[in-house]
C-alpha cells in the first residue's frame, strides 16, 4: 500500500509515521509512505507515485486540505482520503469529497490503525473483478451501465464495452458493491458520482447521467448509504 501524509506541520508528520509503523506491524503490510507539507507538492507527485491511501490535514495554511482533497478527486476519484483534524465544525463541509475517515489528531494512536484497515478492504473490492459475458471488469474501472435494446454497455473511462444482457439482472449483481439504478437504462457507480441536478447525476468526468423524477429521492438516500459505506469502513 502508498501512502502520502500531507501536514504542514514536521513534527505532526513524524508523529504519524511512527503511529504507522505500528499499524504496519498489527495489520502485517507492507507500506510506502510519502511525506508532503503542502497540498501543491502532494498534487505534484499523486499520479508518479502511484499512491492510494492520503492522510490529509484539513486546516493547512495556504491551500487548504479541502481545497487539496478537491484536486486530488478530480486527479483520481478512487482514491483513499483520510482527513486529519480537530475542527469538528468541517466535517460536515468535508463530506462531498467521499472521504474515507474522519480521524482526530488527538486521538490517532486509537483510530490509525482501523482506518488503514477500511483502505486495505476498500481497495481490494475495488479490484472485485465481474463476469460480463466472456468478459471480466475490475468494479473501479465502471462508470456506469446503460441499456441497450438486448445488450448493456459498460461505459468506462476511455471505452465502452458490449454484451449480451439485462439491466436488472447487473442491478441484482452489483448492489452491494456501490452500484444505484438512477432511471430504467442506467445503473451507476456511485464512486464517481459528483453531484446531483434536478433530474441528473453529474459524474466525476462532467458526463451526465438522467435519473427518473420518480427515482431522485431514491437515489439521493442510496447514494448517501453508500457513502456512509465508505467512511464506516462496510464492503461495497
Amino acid at each position: 500500500m502508498i501512502i502520502a501524509i500531507c501536514d504542514d506541520e514536521k513534527s505532526a508528520i513524524e508523529s504519524l509515521k511512527r503511529e504507522l509503523e505500528k499499524a504496519v506491524e498489527k495489520l502485517q503490510v507492507k507500506m510506502d509512505i510519502y511525506e508532503y507539507q503542502t497540498g501543491e507538492e502532494l498534487l505534484a507527485d499523486i499520479t508518479k507515485q502511484q499512491i492510494e491511501v492520503v492522510l490529509l490535514d484539513i486546516d493547512m495554511p495556504g491551500m487548504s486540505g479541502m481545497e487539496t482533497a478537491n484536486c486530488l478527486m478530480e486527479k483520481c476519484p478512487l482514491l483513499n482520503i483520510i482527513f486529519l483534524t480537530n475542527r469538528e465544525d468541517m466535517v460536515f463541509q468535508a463530506l462531498k469529497y467521499r472521504p474515507l475517515r474522519f480521524i482526530r489528531k488527538n486521538h490517532v494512536r486509537d483510530e490509525l490503525t482501523e482506518a488503514i484497515e477500511a483502505a486495505m478492504k476498500k481497495i481490494a473490492s475495488e479490484m472485485y473483478v465481474v463476469s460480463f459475458g466472456r468478459g471480466k471488469i475490475a468494479i473501479k474501472d465502471i462508470l456506469y451501465i446503460e441499456s441497450n435494446k438486448h445488450y448493456i454497455d459498460i461505459h468506462m473511462q476511455e471505452k465502452i464495452q458490449q454484451f449480451r444482457g439485462r439491466i436488472s439482472d447487473c442491478e441484482k449483481g452489483l448492489g452491494d458493491y456501490g452500484f444505484v439504478r438512477v432511471h430504467k437504462g442506467y445503473l451507476v457507480n456511485i464512486r464517481y458520482i459528483e453531484s446531483f441536478l434536478t433530474d441528473t447525476v453529474v459524474l466525476d468526468n462532467k458526463e451526465r447521467i438522467p435519473v427518473s423524477r420518480n427515482r431522485i429521492e431514491e437515489v439521493r438516500v442510496q447514494y448517501m448509504k453508500g457513502v456512509e459505506k465508505f467512511i464506516n469502513g462496510f464492503h461495497i
